[in-house]
């Protein structure tokens, strides 16, 4: 990897099951994991029945669906004196399912099994005391190693009771073995200590010789539990380790294109059911939709497979072809051979007048990635073309992206002042962002947002509220006030990505579980709300449809009552 991409800043957005960011994985979309048996929480039965629900999800090893139903009712059930210790059982159990689900995706990852788990010994314990060097000189707050080890401990405890664990490592080791070697890590846990990094080491060393003296487990198969445990005993949802297939996706994810089909999947029961298609691409050209479902893959049946590896067999190299099964809504099942090739994701997904007797232009931002603001510009300059004399840009539902996009995009409404300021422990981190000159875009602004804008969306929406120079509409945003570097590590072909710094608006507000709080409020959840009756719920909004976007008809209706700045 270049060194020039060594450390990228981001912004990165926020909606996914375990609160982390989920990459574009190569060859394919932004893959989604969920399960269709974890009904809400906040509206059937009550905390008993919820958690007895969820224990039989995790029987079932339906982590991702335990998850959603332990999250949902931490944030449904407030924190009462009846409830507390039930709350208590929630967290643990969260906590427990977690580790699973992340032990399972990692033991799907081609590229963990086939090169990080046949590292040499003394080149995996190499990456753990990398790891540990990034996370003391470049994490946003200061950590106890004490704290990580812990969390090791924790990871291969729980792993050694995971089946994908077991049948990679361990096919000799009989059961009562394993239990005594998971009962060791358990009384070892409490009274681990580290002063330093070598002493870690040292821990993590000996962890190593007793696993093997005990079960014969290989090395490098410990030091990892330790290396991604590392990153989860940060008690951070964005940093995490990213495998060399993981990493290759995050930076596909910011250049915007990839090798692939252009399907966004999500794990389904009867396989993978297909939630967006990318204009353009092989699957889009193929006459596939949202709500097909992939159950064949090259003759091969992928319901009951995980979600990384059902999605994997989609992978592949470019001009290689794919032959998928496809069952489509009503009942149908067709045959489909794609070609998988670059596809490029645009981060502006509509582009249009939607009032033209009082030149009211539209764009929908998706991402802030490499591209954005060239597309932007070019979305503008043909509005422009088209008589816009005042714009709605609409950045519901965009996670974020890349912290310079957000700023380069802001200054080019914003004269002069600050736009975001980031506030971190490391050389670099504190800095803050000004506009360099003259804005090149006057035109009057409204800004769209919602529940699922965050991180550099929020940077953008906030700038402009803080200067006056847009009015912002809708829901109070996602509420991600952090920033992440990815950093490529020297001992193997992965990476860490990692909080790095916390940022704050013109006026010095943090963003962080905060948000941007609209001007003008309007509701446009599908999902009820906390107390609402079922009729209560709102229909999902049509975005960028004036007949059935209530957010973007009040925002027309606001530019219509404004005076008309020049549009250039």
């Amino acid at each position: 990897m270049p060194a020039a991409l060594s450390r990228v800043s981001l912004c990165l957005g926020a909606y996914v099951l375990l609160g982390a960011f989920t990459a574009l994985p190569a060859g394919l979309a932004r893959a989604s994991s969920g399960d269709n048996d974890a009904s809400s929480a906040a509206n059937h039965g009550d905390p008993e029945d919820t958690f007895r629900r969820a224990l039989e999800l995790e029987k079932q090893r339906k982590w991702s669906a335990a998850i959603e139903l332990y999250g949902e009712a931490l944030d449904h059930w407030p924190d009462r004196p009846e409830l507390s210790k039930l709350r208590v059982d929630f967290v643990h159990r969260l906590r427990l399912c977690e580790t699973h689900y992340r032990i399972g995706r990692r033991y799907q990852d081609n590229s963990f099994r086939n090169v990080l788990l046949r590292l040499p010994r003394e080149r995996a314990l190499e990456l753990y005391d990398e790891v540990l060097e990034r996370i003391e000189t470049q994490y946003v707050e200061n950590v106890a190693l004490d704290q990580l080890l812990r969390r090791g401990l924790d990871n291969l405890e729980v792993a050694l009771r995971d089946p994908g664990f077991l049948k990679t490592n361990l096919t000799g080791a009989t059961p009562e073995r394993v239990m005594k070697l998971r009962d060791t890590f358990r009384s070892l846990r409490d009274r681990v200590t580290a002063r330093d990094r070598a002493e870690a080491r040292a821990q993590v060393s000996s962890a190593c010789d007793l696993a093997r003296q005990v079960v014969g487990l290989p090395a490098p198969a410990v030091v990892l539990e330790f290396v991604f445990g590392a990153t989860d005993g940060l008690n951070d949802d964005y940093s995490n380790y990213l495998t060399p297939d993981k990493l290759d996706d995050l930076y596909a994810m910011i250049d915007g294109n990839f090798v692939g089909l252009g399907v966004e999947l999500k794990q389904d029961e009867k396989g993978l059911r297909i939630v967006g298609v990318i204009a353009g691409g092989p699957a889009s050209e193929a006459g596939l939709k949202a709500g097909d479902r992939i159950t064949r893959v090259d003759g091969h049946n992928v319901a009951g497979l995980g979600l990384d590896e059902a999605a994997g067999r989609l992978q592949g190299a470019e001009g290689s072809a794919v032959e998928i099964g496809v069952l489509r809504a009503d009942g149908s099942e067709i045959h489909v051979r794609l070609v998988r090739r670059p596809v490029e994701v645009k981060s502006v997904a509509q582009t249009k007048i939607v009032d033209p007797s009082n030149g009211v232009g539209y764009i929908q931002l998706t991402g802030f990635q490499k591209s954005t603001t060239d597309e932007l510009t070019k979305a503008i300059a043909s509005l422009q073309g088209k008589g816009m004399k005042s714009l709605v840009l609409d950045v519901r539902g965009n996670p974020g992206g890349l912290l310079n996009v957000a700023v380069d995009i802001a200054e080019r409404f914003i004269d002069k002042g600050v736009i975001v300021s980031t506030k971190g422990r490391a050389p670099g981190q504190s800095f803050v962002y000004r506009s360099r000159g003259e804005a090149i875009w006057r035109m009057p602004l409204t800004v769209l947002i919602d529940h699922d804008s965050a991180s550099a969306s929020e940077i953008l929406a906030g700038a402009l509220q803080d200067h006056r120079r847009a009015v912002i509409i809708g829901e109070r945003s996602f509420g991600k006030g952090s920033v992440q570097s990815i950093f490529s590590l020297r001992a193997a072909p992965a990476g860490l990505k990692l909080t790095t710094a916390k940022f704050y608006s013109p006026k010095n507000r943090s963003y962080s579980e905060q948000g941007v709080e609209p001007d003008m409020p309007v509701r446009t959840a599908a999902r009820p709300l906390r107390g609402d009756r079922p009729e209560e719920s709102v229909p999902a909004p049509e975005f960028g449809r004036l007949d059935r976007d209530p957010a973007l008809s009040l925002a027309v209706q606001q530019a219509s009552r404004r005076p008309q700045a020049t549009a250039r």
